[in-house]
């Protein structure tokens, strides 16, 4: 059986000065991702995540389960060119990142 490799490319742009490019081994397949929590268990650490295009438009981010040498396996969530945009479902500030690699009980939904 042949490997299936996740290429991360996220252009650099004003929200991600450095852009990224990572390359992650999966063991899984894709799926959409719309919530994840992101410190503890408390509803209050609930976000909502979505991709970045190359021109600002929002799109679905996706998860993938991957190797992970610290873990053994995470969740790969992943999106656009521009990354993902996470906003807590409460109220707050957007933040955005390249990518995030969590818990398979860090993701909602």
């Amino acid at each position: 059986m042949t490997a299936t490799f996740i290429t991360v490319i996220v252009d650099e742009h004003e929200d991600l000065p450095e852009g990224c490019c990572m390359r992650f081994k999966a063991i899984g397949g894709s799926r959409i991702v719309r919530r994840v929590r992101l410190d503890g268990d408390a509803p209050t650490d609930e976000w909502t995540v979505e991709s970045c295009g190359t021109s600002g438009e929002p799109s679905p981010a996706y998860g993938v389960t991957v190797e992970d040498s610290s873990a053994g396996s995470s969740v790969l969530i992943y999106g656009g060119a521009r990354g993902l945009r996470l906003r807590p479902v409460h109220g707050g500030q957007v933040v955005a990142e390249p990518y995030l690699l969590l818990a398979e009980r860090s993701v909602l939904d």
